[in-house]
């Protein structure tokens, strides 16, 4: 019976890996995600500021290499629309001296932010058709407006998520992921507090 259950793992891997030889070494899966980030989550909550990002990437995965465990390396362009907002006056000068930067960092704002994250995927499979995984990524991007956080011009997008994939219609791969989000400039410019949100995200893509 140990004997059994032993050939059927060893087995079991070397299908795994077999039907997935065709992968490695290639571009395989193409996809769109939406998603929203924020601040004000049930992990952490930050009074002093409003900041919340709606998301779309486009997603292109290379297999690095097929096995028990899957490695992608995963190219990521971004077009976001983040609103931001002041809440606590302290952060642009002493609240009862008038100052026009402080009027100006208070007001509501939009800032659209362009990023290309690139990073690595690691993922195991469930069943044939399901599969969780990690994600780690960085990447440069250009935001368009500043704030008492953050300098107007180049950014970073720091991120952390862990997702699942279920594929379906043969090639058709529906993708969720929860994860963490910062971003700032690397003391490129000052001011360099950034901005950490808890990202939702939810896709499609299609196996090449």
């Amino acid at each position: 019976m140990v004997r059994f259950i032993l050939m059927f793992f060893f087995l079991s891997i070397t299908l795994k890996v077999t039907s997935q030889d065709n992968l490695q070494g290639r571009f395989y899966q193409i996809g769109y995600n939406a998603g929203y980030a924020s601040v004000d989550n049930f992990i952490f909550k930050d009074d002093d500021y409003y900041y919340e990002v709606y998301l779309q990437k486009i997603q292109i995965l290379y297999r690095i290499k097929s096995g028990v465990l899957d490695y992608d390396f995963i190219f990521q362009p971004e077009i976001n629309r983040a609103q931001h907002k002041l809440f606590n006056p302290w952060f642009a000068g002493h609240p009862d001296q008038y100052s026009a930067l402080r009027e100006r960092l208070m007001l509501h704002k939009f800032i659209n932010e362009y990023i290309f994250s690139c990073g690595l995927i690691i993922r195991t499979s469930i069943t044939e058709k399901l599969n969780i995984y990690g994600l780690a990524s960085i990447g440069p991007g250009y935001f368009d407006e500043d704030s008492e956080r953050m300098a107007k011009g180049i950014g970073f997008s720091d991120n952390l998520a862990l997702g699942i994939n279920f594929q379906f219609f043969r090639r058709f791969v529906l993708d969720s992921r929860i994860g963490f989000r910062h971003v700032s400039n690397a003391e490129i410019k000052q001011p360099n507090e950034g901005y950490d949100a808890l990202e939702l995200n939810l896709g499609i893509a299609y196996r090449l």
